[in-house]
């Protein structure tokens, strides 16, 4: 690691010194300070982020953003590599897993003296954030600020409204509900209740709903009850094999199986609410937020992220926090979550009206802000993004391929622990 770190660094040093003498692209005196980037969203999301992208590019000419659309698939191993390339983009967005390992190697522009500066800052910075999302994006201590959130999104519950009517049947708030509702759907259609587009997230939503810990970021270790991730584990497994839940194999999101009505209801992304409607009529949607095992450890994912600059020259890193802050004020905000099927990440942007009337437009909205103070972060350190292909791994073994879920588990933690202490 200490290789790449030297060989990033030199490439790093070249290339801020070639863009130091071109004043076109760096320093903004003869012109804009042109930064990339990248991002993964395609069709309507796409075209509405270049709609704001080009917003702000005509509304001062000291920065020109240029966005790069990536595969969805292998993105992180392309960013990685382009990174190692020296190719990479100026700025996208990432979870705090990812943002853990970039630390490590010294990759990431702190926004927090741009952001704490007396005139050119973000005011009330800490305090507009909503939720916990201070705490996730400073987790890492020193006061450094790697990240900035733009949006949360998180899990909603999906189901087709028009089935539970048929049936009498209650929108499930606890697991135990929906797998009885699940059970009962697949008696009368053969068909499952229930799925979830992550079966990750679901699993590490289980432990901290059901009391467990996850991560230790003291030790470096996990920090995981194990009679409690045995009986979420084996929870899971069972009514998959029981046929009354499901995951999406080779469908990879449920939105196509539930429209078609091969699945009742699923756990997926609130960004997602456009898919999930796409049914022609044929049924009513309903969107719940989803179902929680305690009152008093009440957890949804944060799925939000945030954006980050990697480094490369001063005026780049300017360029980045200059847009981000533009992109971060309350009716921009308020715009890019409302269309993406979002929360906004600041309080003053959901004092828009702009984000208020989508709560009347937007099942997903509605149902995300409904459960809003239950959004909550793990601990994310260096590994931690590899403990969550352990978990992937685990589930897939012990739920599809009938794999013993206490060697399976035993694994995920050594793996794991491996991962993390390096």
């Amino acid at each position: 690691m200490k290789k790449i770190t030297i060989i990033l660094l030199t490439v790093f040093m070249f290339f801020g010194l070639v863009a130091c003498g071109n004043k076109d692209t760096d320093t903004g005196n003869d012109g804009p300070v042109e930064i990339t980037f990248w991002h993964t969203y395609t069709e309507h999301h796409q075209a509405f982020l270049n709609e704001m992208i080009d917003e702000f590019n005509n509304s001062q000419d000291q920065v020109k953003v240029v966005a790069v659309q990536q595969p969805y698939q292998d993105y992180d191993a392309n960013l990685l590599q382009a990174i190692r390339n020296g190719v990479g983009p100026d700025i996208c967005s990432r979870f705090a897993t990812n943002v853990a390992d970039y630390i490590e190697d010294d990759l990431l522009v702190d926004f927090a003296p741009y952001i704490n500066d007396s005139k050119n800052g973000i005011p009330n910075f800490k305090e507009n954030l909503i939720g916990n999302l201070y705490g996730e994006i400073t987790q890492w201590g020193d006061g450094s600020i790697y990240m900035i959130p733009v949006i949360v999104t998180s899990e909603v519950l999906y189901y087709n409204k028009t089935l539970f009517d048929k049936y009498n049947l209650e929108v499930p708030t606890t697991w135990e509900e929906l797998e009885t509702v699940s059970r009962f759907l697949y008696e009368k259609t053969g068909k499952p209740g229930f799925g979830t587009d992550s079966a990750i997230d679901t699993f590490q939503g289980l432990l901290i709903q059901n009391g467990s810990n996850y991560i230790d970021a003291k030790t470096k270790s996990m920090d995981v009850n194990e009679t409690i991730a045995l009986d979420q584990l084996n929870w899971l497994a069972d009514g998959i094999k029981e046929g009354i839940f499901r995951l999406p194999g080779d469908d990879y999101y449920l939105s196509g199986p539930f429209v078609s009505q091969a699945v009742a209801s699923y756990i997926g992304s609130s960004a997602g609410v456009g898919y999930a409607m796409a049914n022609d009529g044929a049924f009513e949607v309903g969107v719940a937020p989803i179902p929680q095992a305690d009152k008093n450890s009440q957890y949804i994912s944060s799925w939000g992220g945030g954006y980050v600059c990697f480094k490369s020259t001063d005026a780049k890193a300017k360029a980045a926090y200059t847009f981000l802050k533009w992109f971060t004020s309350a009716e921009n905000d308020a715009k890019w979550a409302t269309y993406f099927g979002a929360l906004p990440a600041y309080e003053d942007a959901l004092e828009t009206d702009t984000f208020k009337n989508s709560l009347n437009d937007n099942l997903a909205i509605k149902a995300l802000y409904e459960s809003k103070d239950a959004v909550n972060w793990l601990n994310s350190i260096k590994g931690s993004a590899s403990v969550r292909t352990a978990i992937d791994k685990m589930i897939s073994e012990v739920c599809l391929t009938g794999r013993d879920a206490k060697a399976a588990y035993d694994e995920m933690i050594a793996t794991s622990n491996k991962e993390l202490g390096q």
